[in-house]
């Protein structure tokens, strides 16, 4: 998938290596306006697949860390039994769905993205190899916070949202700082010292290490975001990259799943009334992918 992504850049620019080798063409493929980065922007937009290649998860990050702010900042400082759902919901969100994809996603850098970086060049290990050992410290803060008001039903939990509203903020700030830092730094570092033809093969690597788990929790982030900051062409092809059995669990399963259920868990503490959450039923054949993972 990740390769095919790169053809589709490095197709649009011509197969340059270089930033300065690029054409105006590739602007085509994005929509800088609609960036949540404060490196990329309208002023300097991403040309190239070493800017992309950051931007497709990290903009997805982005964009569910801002819902869970938003979400956090909705709770009551004295929430009531009987809004206890959301409570257990937002918490089973985070648990389930952002721990699991934001933890993933710098597992890979550490342990193969970042490993194989400094094979050809040098790297700040010691600057972003702290940032990620404090932002993994931080979640499972969270992480506690939201296994302690699941186990309460959501009742009596004063203190949990006292801490959530005290530690995600935070987070998201910390969070967002560390993935500007990864778009100042990396991107320069690939395009000098490696090909896109490369990164494609240990990012593929990355992906089957995630496996379809990955891809059922993380994948329809993805691409809502992209739907916000890539062109129409872009995101035609981008989802066409994507093999067709996992197309199909996506088109089926994942997305349908991930708009009526995970995001309305994510955002219950900004709902008026409980929400009767409904996945999409299992095929009923033995062995379903979709019931499986």
């Amino acid at each position: 998938l990740h390769h095919n992504i790169h053809i589709i850049i490095m197709s649009a620019s011509g197969g340059a290596s270089s930033k300065d080798e690029i054409s105006s063409s590739p602007t085509s493929l994005f929509v800088p306006s609609k960036l949540t980065s404060e490196v990329f922007s309208t002023e300097n937009p991403p040309l190239d697949w070493a800017d992309a290649g950051l931007l497709i998860p990290h903009e997805a990050i982005r964009r569910q860390m801002a819902m869970m702010v938003q979400s956090v900042n909705a709770m009551s400082d004295y929430p009531e039994d009987k809004e206890a759902w959301k409570l257990t919901l937002f918490s089973k969100w985070y648990i389930e769905y952002l721990y699991e994809s934001v933890h993933e996603h710098h597992d890979a850098e550490e342990k193969i993205y970042f490993p194989w970086m400094i094979t050809k060049t040098t790297i700040p290990e010691k600057e972003f190899g702290q940032s990620h050992e404090e932002l993994m410290s931080a979640m499972a803060e969270i992480k506690q916070c939201c296994a302690e008001i699941i186990k309460k039903g959501g009742k009596g939990c004063s203190a949990q949202v006292a801490t959530l509203k005290e530690k995600v903020p935070k987070f998201d700030v910390d969070m967002r700082a560390h993935l500007k830092e990864e778009e100042e730094t990396v991107p320069a570092l690939l395009r000098e010292n490696f090909t896109h033809e490369e990164e494609g093969q240990i990012v593929e690597q990355i992906l089957q290490a995630g496996g379809l788990g990955l891809a059922k929790k993380f994948l329809p982030a993805v691409l809502l975001a992209a739907q916000e900051w890539t062109t129409d062409a872009f995101y035609a092809d981008f989802v066409g990259s994507i093999p067709p059995p996992i197309k199909h669990l996506v088109d089926k399963y994942f997305l349908p799943d991930f708009e009526n259920v995970v995001m309305i868990m994510r955002d219950a503490p900004t709902l008026a009334s409980e929400p009767k959450l409904k996945r999409v039923p299992c095929c009923g054949i033995p062995f379903c992918f979709p019931c499986l993972i």
